[in-house]
């Protein structure tokens, strides 16, 4: 994604980090997770985890922005599009565009979404990814929220100017945002679109696991 923000151009999808570079402890929390339907990988990047999660349902819907998707990359060493990788090597699964999700209309069982929303520089797209979050999700499925809760490895980030959850930074290679989301952060977040949390930090790492809340739901459906 582009976002124009105070003087900055940043496009989100060169943060996307290869699956060289996956987290030992997403990797354990994710061998730990029983699915018996549809997995949603909500910015799913450069396929990180695709095959962890291909490993608990073939049926996924990877999300990412159209130029994240289209792209020609490399991908897990082979230089293509994330279309082209998960056409060949996930037949039962597909892609779509985040500027098309309106046209999804799947509710899913699982939905896992890591360093994503420390990745979004504006308040209004943060708010429209938690409600796309919720509308998709089953009423008896989960959602993985994960992020970064404290910028350890990016000291540097902390010399740009304060902004959302984070700073924005202006390097050689260009602008950037660096959000972190942290504990309270994702509690608050995920209150306010009608989730129930449960959250923990292991290392650097917040996980939030997230379920519809049921007083939030009945009123969604009388409404």
């Amino acid at each position: 994604m582009h976002y124009k923000i105070k003087g900055h151009c940043i496009k989100s999808h060169n943060a996307a980090k290869p699956h060289t570079q996956g987290s030992s402890q997403v990797i354990e929390e994710l061998e730990e997770i029983v699915v018996t339907g549809q997995i949603l990988d909500f910015g799913c990047g450069k396929l990180r985890y695709s095959d962890f999660l291909f490993g608990l349902s073939q049926n996924i819907l990877f999300v990412d922005s159209r130029v994240q998707l289209e792209r020609m990359q490399v991908i897990k060493g082979i230089r293509c599009s994330v279309q082209e990788y998960v056409a060949k090597n996930y037949p039962l699964s597909r892609c779509v565009a985040i500027e098309d999700i309106q046209e999804v209309k799947d509710q899913f069982d699982f939905i896992f979404c890591s360093n994503v929303l420390s990745a979004i520089p504006c308040e209004e797209t943060l708010n429209s990814t938690m409600s796309i979050i919720y509308r998709l999700l089953s009423d008896s499925g989960k959602a993985l929220i994960v992020n970064q809760h404290r910028s350890s490895y990016f000291k540097k980030f902390e010399t740009g100017m304060p902004h959302l959850h984070g700073f924005l930074y202006k390097g050689s290679r260009g602008s950037s945002y660096y959000g972190i989301i942290d504990r309270p952060t994702i509690e608050n977040l995920s209150r306010k679109h009608g989730f129930s949390t449960e959250a923990f930090v292991r290392g650097d790492r917040t996980f939030a696991y997230l379920t519809k809340n049921a007083n939030k739901a009945r009123q969604m459906d009388a409404a």
